[in-house]
């Protein structure tokens, strides 16, 4: 018997070992091998939700499997996989979009020079997209975003313009996207050689893409089907559980007590009026003023509401003249010329006086992005009008960090040694949009900052509870109220991953009990239910028109 070419399993066989020779050479890593779709280093499976590169490469082509492994290699190369692992977000859907923004950072890092590197990832994408389009992926909405914003993440960070049929398929959710996610969008590109702070806008991403499929991402990744439509490992359950903290309780996480700043000397405290350039804030005020008149809700009659709620009867003066009462000792003399009925005494005249402060402690982290904020602002700004009218001081602060992951901060820890445990390493950014002895004309501008989001960045919240408790403290009003605004629980990038599980949290919760003994509480809650960790607290809905209702939270908090 001659000898012929290899049979068509030795065929796969020496693909799938020139394959993996290309993952090791391109990712820098020995031990790396690629088995059945699935890249392993030294026997340990690599997380990867990526729906272009996850699959059994049997029977693609020799372009298509280039692709592939130069596209894995890179990932192998640029990725930090502990790090990773730590930044994924929990819940499924979100860890797919993460992941595929990760995929594409790693991507952007190639040289440019590897001009056949890059035209074997363009193909193969093409060949993905080609299946994804004759398959069943964007038959389904959840899948349709996938699809999308696959499109959208490698546009930005590769520079590849999609194709003529591809534009047709995902222009109109691509237009809605563009809207909800497009802050966080242009972010990436410049953050792409530091994977930590690249994380902060493509978590944000992800949450996004999560918060618009709905319950219904929860059901399609739930489902194996549902799984293979949307082109997901069908094995996800083996995926690294290990990143949702799976394997047992969380180390304790620290109060009020050893909770403490890295460094803070970074740290700022700022005006809203400072934040940006006097002709965007009139531009932003004419914009903030519009939708005010727009609404249908009038500060001056949620005034004698907010009266009610906070004010005391005060005697303004007395009145004489009565049959019954104080006695009025400028009268007596009535007493001899009419001892039988003398009308000698006097009344009180009272009149509701407001000693109350109100404080507003404003969440503008990066969540807040979402057109919400404007309602937030319409809001925050009539409240503060009214309160006003009602005679009650307000004043309106907020907080954020520096920039994302840590800033400088980050850089004197590492510079420091990295040492374990460091506390919160990031540059807090506090700000005064307006203050207590302000009056709302006063404070127009500063307020109007609010509705603009280049600050909007991370939140250290336990903080910011502290730094407003201490000023409201300070106050002379005989009642001082803080009201906390937020629509999450506190997320910094930096200071999550390099402390125990729950660090931010626990300190909120501290700060928060700690207020509470020293000034009236309440809290404000957008989206998500934050009853267990600060009572009392009311959820709302900024997503539509805001109406007498929405204005109500005041009385249901302190009423």
């Amino acid at each position: 018997m001659g000898g012929g070419g290899p049979t068509p399993s030795g065929t796969s066989r020496l693909l799938d070992r020139l394959t993996s020779a290309a993952v090791r050479a391109v990712g820098a890593e020995p031990m790396a091998e690629l088995r059945g779709g699935r890249v392993e280093i030294a026997g340990r499976p690599m997380t990867l939700a990526v729906p272009h590169l996850v699959g059994d490469l049997t029977g693609a082509e020799l372009f298509e499997r280039r692709g592939v492994a130069d596209a894995l290699g890179l990932r192998i190369r640029h990725s930090d996989l502990d790090l990773h692992r730590r930044l994924t977000p929990i819940e499924p859907l979100e860890r797919i979009v993460f992941d595929i923004a990760e995929q594409f950072r790693c991507e952007a890092l190639a040289p440019l020079e590897w001009r056949g590197s890059i035209g074997n990832r363009d193909r193969a994408f093409e060949r993905w997209n080609e299946s994804a389009q004759v398959g069943r992926l964007i038959e389904t909405g959840v899948g349709l975003l996938i699809f999308t914003v696959t499109q959208m993440l490698r546009q930005r960070l590769l520079g590849r313009a999609t194709t003529e049929r591809v534009d047709d398929l995902i222009e109109t959710t691509r237009g809605n996207l563009a809207r909800l996610i497009g802050h966080a969008l242009a972010e990436l590109p410049a953050l792409i050689t530091d994977q930590a702070a690249f994380a902060a806008p493509a978590r944000e991403i992800a949450r996004l893409v999560a918060e618009m499929a709905g319950d219904a991402a929860e059901l399609r990744v739930d489902r194996a089907d549902d799984r293979a439509r949307l082109l997901i490992p069908i094995d996800w359950d083996a995926i690294d559980y290990e990143l949702s903290g799976a394997d047992g309780p969380s180390p304790a996480a620290p109060g009020t007590d050893s909770y403490r700043a890295f460094t803070t000397a970074h740290d700022r405290v700022t005006t809203g009026e400072a934040l940006y350039r006097p002709r965007t804030l009139r531009s932003l005020r004419t914009r903030l003023n519009e939708l005010q008149v727009a609404q249908t809700v009038s500060a001056a009659r949620l005034a004698l509401r907010l009266q009610a709620l906070f004010a005391a009867d005060t005697v303004d003066h007395w009145v004489g003249g009565f049959d019954s009462g104080r006695l009025d000792s400028s009268r007596l003399a009535r007493l001899v010329v009419d001892p039988v009925g003398p009308i000698v005494y006097r009344r009180p005249l009272s009149r509701p006086a407001a000693d109350t402060v109100v404080t507003f402690l404003v969440d503008t982290s990066g969540s807040m992005k979402v057109q919400r904020h404007e309602s937030l602002a319409v809001l925050i700004d009539t409240l503060v009008r009214a309160l006003e009218m009602a005679g009650v001081a307000s004043e309106v602060l907020g907080f954020t960090t520096s920039t994302w992951s840590g800033g400088r901060s980050a850089d004197d820890w590492r510079a420091a040694g990295a040492p374990g445990d460091p506390g919160r390493v990031a540059d807090v950014l506090h700000i005064v949009y307006k203050s207590a002895d302000q009056t709302w004309r006063q404070a127009r501008m500063g307020l109007a900052a609010i509705f603009r989001t280049d600050h909007y960045r991370e939140g250290v919240d336990g903080e910011a509870v502290r730094w407003a408790t201490n000023r409201l403290a300070a106050r002379e009003e005989r009642r001082r109220v803080l009201v906390l605004v937020s629509d999450g629980l506190p997320m910094e990038t930096a200071t999550a991953r390099l402390n125990p599980d729950g660090y931010l949290l626990d300190h909120l919760a501290a700060e928060w009990q700690r207020a509470a003994t020293l000034v009236e509480v309440g809290a404000i809650s957008l989206d998500h239910d934050l009853s267990a960790v600060l009572a009392p607290s009311v959820t709302v809905n900024l997503t539509g028109t805001l109406t007498v209702g929405t204005y109500s939270v005041l009385d249901t908090l302190f009423g």
